[in-house]
């Protein structure tokens, strides 16, 4: 999707694919663009952590997740906080668009959301469009994976927007998760219902 020219050489790349409720979505992991954040986001997978009705619930030019339907399963992955990844994207307003036009983060990007140095948990985010500004370069929020596939951006499409800022809060997720009360609150909210590893391969530089 030509957002990935600064990176030449990677080592294990892992296919996953995720149900949602408008499709599903394939996404490949780059485990040398961010070896903590994909550590991560396998362990949530194959705990099942991400097959208990994640919802979408923050969703403009992309969408944030990652708390659980399960308040439970919240706290557990919300204590552990996650190191910063090493930084590779460029840094400064300079360097929000490229001499190819491609934006810092193209549309299909997959990072963990953080607020500061050392600061990621269970949250992440998906841009739906491309974004400019989005981590300025931060290494809290340097991208772990990318979507692939026709069908993954024709899913991401399809994602309610409407809510915008005024979907349910995190504070409210992280008490009630995907409780029926939040259901009827936001009933065009989507969520992410599955994820399963699919393949993992290890690639050499050419």
């Amino acid at each position: 999707n030509g957002g990935n020219e600064n990176i030449r050489n990677y080592d294990n790349v892992t296919l996953v694919c995720c149900e949602t409720t408008t499709g599903f979505i394939s996404a490949l992991l780059h485990s040398a663009w961010a070896p903590l954040g994909v550590e991560r986001l396998l362990h949530m997978i194959s705990s099942g952590y991400m097959s208990s009705k994640i919802p979408l619930f923050r969703c403009t030019d992309a969408c944030q997740f990652g708390l659980s339907g399960d308040p439970e399963l919240t706290k557990q992955y919300n204590q552990g906080i996650l190191g910063d990844d090493p930084l590779w994207l460029p840094t400064g307003p300079t360097h929000r668009q490229n001499q190819a036009g491609v934006r810092r983060y193209p549309a299909g990007f997959w990072t963990f959301a953080g607020a500061g140095p050392h600061s990621r948990s269970n949250q992440m985010v998906i841009t739906l469009k491309p974004n400019r500004f989005m981590g300025g370069g931060s290494p809290w929020e340097v991208p772990l994976g990318e979507l692939v596939g026709e069908q993954s951006y024709e899913t991401i499409s399809k994602w309610y927007t409407g809510y915008g800022e005024k979907g349910p809060s995190q504070k409210v997720l992280k008490r009630e998760g995907y409780s029926k009360r939040v259901q009827n609150q936001w009933p065009l909210m989507d969520s992410i219902l599955h994820c399963s590893i699919v393949d993992e391969r290890l690639i050499f530089p050419s």
